[in-house]
């Protein structure tokens, strides 16, 4: 890891995303506040009620929102807890819960839609158009193409380009 002090700017890759999603979360975080949801549940909910067809089981919609179930779990607990979801079992197998998403929850996501729009126009005016754009073409880049498992690395003892 590469430390510049004097650009406050750490070279590695995780620690800078970490930083900014962190920096962002709270930005959107502050502008959903008047409707009581954090940008992360508003996200849940969101992706949840898209699937009004069918409610996505808790494993699908860990999977889309690329979360572990125990990090959707702590989303969901609030959301559950306020009425604005429901875990409800799957008719076929009742181990299996779906995530439906209540009248009461749908109201809520369309409050939350207005202020998420003005902070969305916020942010791009703040970060530019643009580059806003291109951010979320290169964040989605990643989302999609990183893959998680060790076994797809190379071994330290195989070296890399930047060490050669």
């Amino acid at each position: 890891m590469i430390d510049t002090p004097q650009q406050g700017f750490t070279h590695c890759s995780a620690a800078a995303l970490r930083m900014a999603a962190r920096r962002v979360s709270q930005f959107y975080d502050a502008c959903l506040a008047p409707a009581g949801l954090k940008v992360s549940q508003y996200s849940v909910l969101s992706t949840a009620a898209r699937r009004r067809d069918k409610p996505p089981t808790v494993n699908e919609l860990a999977v889309e929102l690329g979360m572990d179930r125990s990090t959707l779990g702590h989303n969901l607990r609030p959301l559950e807890r306020d009425a604005l979801i429901v875990l409800e079992a799957d008719p076929r197998d009742k181990r299996i819960r779906r995530v439906v998403v209540t009248e009461i929850g749908r109201q809520k996501r369309r409050a939350c839609r207005d202020l998420w729009v003005v902070a969305q126009a916020r942010f791009e005016e703040a970060f530019g158009h643009e580059r806003a754009i291109e951010l979320g073409v290169l964040l989605s880049s990643i989302a999609r193409e990183l893959r998680l498992d060790a076994a797809s690395l190379p071994s330290p003892t195989e070296g890399s380009q930047h060490a050669r």
